[in-house]
């Protein structure tokens, strides 16, 4: 690895794990502003707010302007969203974090990968994997690392957060002193574009990433009545850490059989987390949240990429961001929904609401599965 690919990869890291940095005390936060669930989750949804508009709108910045400037422009709106918490660790201004924390997910990770896979001689092969990986670790990283000094000293402003400003900062330095690569050209905005037939890639990984969602926002209310609050970190370390780490056997798997599989998983990963939360069992709770995690960033997710990317031929880029549009759609709503409803009917019954919800959507498309050819996307 040369150090223009380490650096890059270091910048795709700090800039994710700074996104779920604050999952922990989600929960603290909530409490001392009064917050239910359903506020909660749109505290938690604003990330998506951030993300989307640069996803939608900007899909082409780094082709226009190069790669380097945009790259800058994440980090500098990641470190700017934990300078925001280390200044005053509240949910309002975790509304705000959250926002600058999506747009610099959008503005990094598009830049990243087209810098990394110019770097490379196979091209978005490797670039692809690198950011597979480096992205997953860094989402649940983040939260890992709060969970993990909270455990020694509960504090508003633990010491993760300071460790990843400053880390962030360095990077920046290190960024701005990388070779500028020559602007390409091409279209700013790039509108998502969904083939026919896509739509049961779009609907998985929907459902995949709501679980995602759940972990952090609404899960953690029921894991409060046992005090387990604090390891929410781990276990949203497991969702991500599992999935990638599935990566490298579901890219052997058709797109037909990984979306199956996901299919399975899912709802058995969900229903194992749920019961740990319920009876205050931590093993089945990060049990569960591993299974899961094999679909929501392994199975589902590389089986609907797959499935995307055949579909959409000419137009794969657009397609691409026609599923991602489709997966923070339901990493962001579902939660914002079950979060209100459990603050009217109850935390429990609301879960396993969702669960049954889960289930029933994982059977039907299931069997709307059709075979594929094999992955080997990247």
């Amino acid at each position: 690895m040369n150090l223009s690919v380490a650096i890059v990869s270091a910048a795709l890291f700090l800039v994710t794990a700074a996104v779920n940095l604050e999952v922990p005390l989600y929960r603290a936060y909530a409490e001392a502003a009064g917050y239910g669930n359903g506020l909660t989750a749109i505290v938690f949804a604003a990330y998506v707010a951030g993300l989307l508009p640069v996803l939608l709108l900007l899909g082409g910045i780094s082709d226009r302007i190069g790669r380097k400037p945009v790259i800058l422009a994440g980090l500098t709106s990641a470190a700017l969203a934990t300078v925001l918490m280390i200044l005053s660790p509240t949910m309002s201004t975790l509304l705000a974090a959250r926002i600058f924390q999506g747009v610099g997910v959008g503005l990094t990770v598009g830049a990243g990968t087209a810098y990394l896979a110019d770097l490379m001689p196979d091209g978005g092969t490797r670039a692809a994997a690198y950011v597979a990986v480096m992205t997953s670790v860094g989402f649940g990283g983040g939260a890992l690392f709060t969970n993990a000094v909270l455990l020694h000293h509960l504090t508003p402003v633990p010491l993760s957060y300071w460790a990843v400003l400053v880390a962030t900062l360095i990077c920046l330095i290190c960024v701005s002193q990388l070779p500028p690569q020559r602007a390409t050209g091409g279209t700013l905005l790039r509108s998502p574009f969904f083939p026919k037939g896509a739509g049961l890639a779009g609907l998985a990984i929907a459902l995949a990433w709501a679980v995602t969602g759940m972990v952090i926002t609404v899960i953690p209310a029921q894991l409060a009545q046992h005090q387990l609050t604090v390891w929410t970190g781990l276990a949203l370390f497991l969702v991500n850490g599992s999935g990638a780490a599935i990566q490298p056997f579901a890219r052997n798997l058709s797109s037909s059989r990984s979306l199956t599989i996901g299919f399975i998983l899912l709802p058995t990963g969900y229903g194992t987390l749920l019961l740990g939360a319920w009876l205050g069992n931590l093993a089945l709770v990060l049990g569960g949240a591993a299974i899961a995690g094999s679909a929501c960033y392994g199975f589902t997710y590389l089986g609907g990429l797959a499935e995307v990317s055949r579909l959409g031929g000419s137009q794969r880029a657009r397609a691409v961001s026609g599923y991602f549009l489709c997966a923070y759609l339901g990493f962001g709503l579902p939660s914002i929904l079950v979060g209100f409803v459990g603050d009217r009917i109850g935390v429990m019954p609301a879960l396993i609401s969702f669960g049954f919800l889960l289930s029933l959507a994982s059977l039907v498309l299931a069997h709307r599965v059709k075979p594929a050819l094999p992955l080997n996307l990247m």
